[in-house]
């Protein structure tokens, strides 16, 4: 599952797209500062292509199928299972036709501690990271809306001690093949695996980054749980819980 993830220093993230070939002339100006807590139905950046030319794309984080009779909330649509795409409805299209690149600076997943939930921060220790989306366009009269969801798989071993699910992470070099609509799907299948993050920093941070309306920096301030090193392939050697 990837509920949450932030972009900080949102204007390099942009600057980085632009060099892998999308245009972000579209994009508003929030989308060079920083966010710390980018919540599901929130905008979010998009990489896309599109008529054989690639963009960046505000869109709402919760995908609507271009069929849906209206904009809900009421099924779980911010997420979207790698095993099952081919299977649903809903994201069967997208994922032949639409697929997408989230950038992002990481993402947070929360972990039962003591009876709490505790989250992580899980961050690339340089650079960003990007998530294999799919998204779609609802157009009912006036009303245009582009939205799009983030594909998860199952987590690999170096997470597998927080989360069973991790959202799909692309490289740059997938960049292509993945958001071509004439990639043949059996190369498509091939870049939706679990990817592992021991080299990726862990930090636990404020339980306050569970009100999505909390958008300042305290949503992503480390806290002292005992953790000595946050490096994930050192977690098993540390008796922590």
């Amino acid at each position: 599952m990837c509920g949450r993830f932030n972009a900080t220093a949102s204007a390099e993230i942009v600057a980085a797209m632009e060099g892998f070939g999308f245009d972000a002339t579209g994009l508003r100006k929030r989308w060079f500062g920083d966010m710390f807590n980018i919540a599901p139905t929130e905008a979010v950046m998009v990489a896309i292509q599109e008529g054989g030319k690639r963009y960046l794309r505000e869109m709402r984080w919760w995908l609507t199928p271009h069929w849906a009779s209206e904009i809900s909330n009421k099924f779980s649509m911010f997420n979207a299972r790698a095993e099952t795409l081919e299977k649903s409805r809903a994201f069967i299209g997208p994922f032949k036709y639409r697929r997408g690149v989230i950038p992002a600076s990481g993402f947070i997943e929360w972990r039962i501690e003591k009876g709490v939930k505790q989250p992580y921060y899980l961050k690339p220790a340089s650079g960003n990271c990007y998530f294999a989306a799919l998204w779609d366009v609802w157009l009912k009269e006036e009303h245009y809306l582009e939205t799009c969801a983030i594909i998860t798989t199952e987590a690999s071993d170096s997470i597998r001690w927080l989360h069973d699910r991790m959202p799909a992470l692309l490289s740059p070099d997938q960049f292509d093949a993945w958001v071509d609509p004439a990639t043949p799907l059996s190369e498509v299948r091939e870049i939706l695996i679990p990817r592992d993050l021991s080299d990726w920093e862990v930090i636990p941070i404020n339980p306050s980054i569970g009100s999505a309306t909390n958008k300042s920096s305290d949503a992503i301030q480390p806290i002292n749980t005992g953790v000595r090193d946050v490096k994930l392939n050192q977690f098993e050697q540390a008796e922590l819980f």
